[in-house]
Formats: structure tokens, sequence, C-alpha cells
């Protein structure tokens, strides 16, 4: 049974940041559609920007699960998804743009899209709960995101996968989290995209969780309350 109605057992909430609250998508897509004009890599006549989008989505979500895994590193991530991306569209290495990944790093991590009613639900969370965000992600480029969308004020800790040594779905960060609150696992609810890490994730650490599904994707057997906006979230704590 699941136990949200028991509201008085919540104390503290986890919240993902990367597709959860910061519109990681809509920043991103954003940032590498300028580097692509700017760059005018349309000239080279390869590929048009939804071919590159669609190669790079391929490759940096690859990656991604690799630096999750612990198999490369936060460097190896960075400076193989453009270049590999541009190798598999057949551009010359003599015509990939140097600076366009500590371009897009910085561009994207300063874009201050969140999903629709962020704010207006993490303001009326904040009144009833401390709140804490845990994420898989490097710090200097979680920090610039929080300041650029002005999530910082909302939440007591920002729990950073690089800096305590466990990425999600790890239960280290989740450990590291709650020690952090100073709450057990039966006080906290986890609220996250990403079934596999967020959610089973927080399940695995025995902490319960809401899977936020804005795309209506298919639900996993595993996701016992899910919610499609965030503002679902002022009815269920």
């Amino acid at each position: 049974m699941y136990l949200y109605r028991v509201q008085n057992t919540v104390k503290h909430l986890f919240f993902d940041l990367d597709h959860t609250l910061w519109d990681f998508e809509t920043n991103s897509n954003a940032t590498l559609l300028e580097l692509f004009e700017e760059h005018q890599l349309q000239s080279h006549g390869i590929f048009d920007f939804e071919g590159f989008m669609e190669a790079y989505s391929v490759k940096n979500r690859f990656l991604w699960d690799q630096y999750n895994q612990g198999n490369i590193s936060k460097q190896e991530l960075r400076e193989r998804r453009f270049k590999e991306t541009f190798e598999d569209l057949g551009l010359a290495l003599a015509h990939h743009p140097s600076e366009f990944s500590d371009q897009y790093i910085f561009r994207c991590t300063v874009k201050p899209g969140v999903f629709p009613h962020t704010h207006e639900v993490l303001t009326a969370l904040k009144k009833k709960y401390p709140m804490s965000i845990l994420t898989n992600g490097f710090p200097e480029s979680q920090h610039r995101k929080m300041e650029a969308s002005g999530l910082h004020s909302y939440f007591n800790h920002l729990i950073i996968s690089e800096e305590v040594g466990f990425a999600k779905p790890h239960e280290g960060i989740f450990l590291a989290a709650l020690q952090k609150a100073g709450v057990s696992k039966e006080e906290v609810v986890m609220i996250g995209d990403n079934a596999h890490a967020d959610i089973k994730g927080a399940q695995n650490a025995g902490i319960r969780s809401i899977w936020f599904n804005p795309h209506g994707e298919k639900r996993p057997n595993h996701i016992e309350k899910e919610i499609q906006s965030l503002r679902e979230l002022l009815t269920l704590l």
C-alpha cells in the first residue's frame, strides 16, 4: 500500500534536478541550435540540425550511461560526445569546432528554463518541508543551473554525485543525502523523472518515491506513484 496520505510521516523531500525541475531538453536544444548556426555546420552539406541532434542524443545517452556505471571519467564524457558525434556524421576532423564542447557546457548551464509550475510548486512545498537536490552531475555545472534558474533558494542541500562518490541509483548517494538532511529513510520522499536512477534507486534505499513522467511514457512495473505535472505534488504532499 502506498502511504502518501499519511502526510505527517514526511519530513523532507528529495528532488532530482535535470529533467525534473531544470528543463534539460529545452535548455540543451536551444544551446545546440545556437552553436550549430554560429559554427555554420550546415555549410558542410553533410547533415542538418535535426540529423545532428539525433546523432548527438544517441551518443550523449550512451556516454552518460557509461559514466554513471563508472566506466569513463567526466573528462572522457566531455571530450568524446561531440567529437564522436561529428565523426559518426562524417565531418572531417579539420572541420570539428575546437571550442564546441566548452561553449556548450557554459552556455547551456546558465540557461534558466524550468518545467511548468516549478516555482509555484516549490514555493508552496517549502512552507511545509525542507528540501534537497540529489543529482548525478558535475558541481560546477549543477551550481550554475541552480543559480541561473533561481532554484537555489528553495533547497537546504545540493547533493552531487561527483562530490559524494556515488551516482544514482547507487544506494550510497541516498544514504549520504539522508545523513546530510538529518532524517531517516521513512521520513523522505524522492521525486524524479528517471525510473531507474531516481525511483528504483530510492526504492532500493528504502525511500518512498514519486515518478515525474511529463511525456506520458509507459509506466514500468516498479513505479508506485506517478505524476505528469509538478502541480500534482500539491495534492500528494
